[in-house]
């Protein structure tokens, strides 16, 4: 299935937004084998965290200066969040950047981790961790939901694994990577 997915990606031109459009912050949706089945793995925030809290996200977050690029954030950040280094994520495809609600212009990173692998979530940034199962994205359908922010009210995508709600910019993305694995 990652020759699939690989070759996909491969083919695929991602849309970039303008840098200036937004707060520059970079994700990656890693990928993993288990049990013959490809994953997504996926982190709940904690309650502590400055922004999103309590949400499902990719390991990911802000630029910092020194990053030279948003690969590097989205890598420096899966380092922190969930204890993968850095030679361990095959990098295999970038997805279009994505403006959200809150002022992020994000650059997910699509990329496979060995498995199993000895995770260790940061607990200042991370509750627990979320392995997604590719099979259920794949027959996930979004529903429509309200969402407030700053006064205002947005409709999100949405959909529901196991007691997580994953929404917003994270379901956004996890539907684009599935119409790109299924459609090219």
């Amino acid at each position: 299935m990652f020759s699939i997915i690989r070759d996909r990606l491969n083919g695929y031109k991602e849309k970039e937004i303008e840098s200036s459009a937004g707060t520059c912050a970079g994700v990656v949706i890693p990928l993993f084998e288990k049990d013959g089945e490809v994953h997504i793995l996926l982190t709940r925030r904690t309650d502590t965290v400055s922004h999103h809290k309590g949400e499902v996200s990719f390991p990911g977050g802000m630029c910092d200066d020194e990053d030279g690029n948003t690969m590097n954030t989205a890598l420096r950040e899966c380092c922190e969040e969930i204890g993968v280094r850095r030679k361990d994520i095959e990098i295999i495809g970038k997805m279009d950047d994505m403006y959200t609600v809150t002022g992020f212009v994000i650059t997910p990173y699509v990329g496979i981790i060995p498995y199993p692998y000895p995770f260790k979530a940061n607990p200042l940034e991370v509750a627990y961790l979320i392995y997604l199962p590719l099979e259920y994205l794949k027959g996930a359908i979004p529903l429509i939901e309200e969402v407030e922010h700053e006064g205002r009210v947005y409709n999100v995508p949405s959909f529901y694994y196991k007691e997580d709600r994953i929404w917003g910019a994270t379901c956004r993305m996890l539907l684009r990577f599935k119409g790109i694995i299924e459609h090219g």
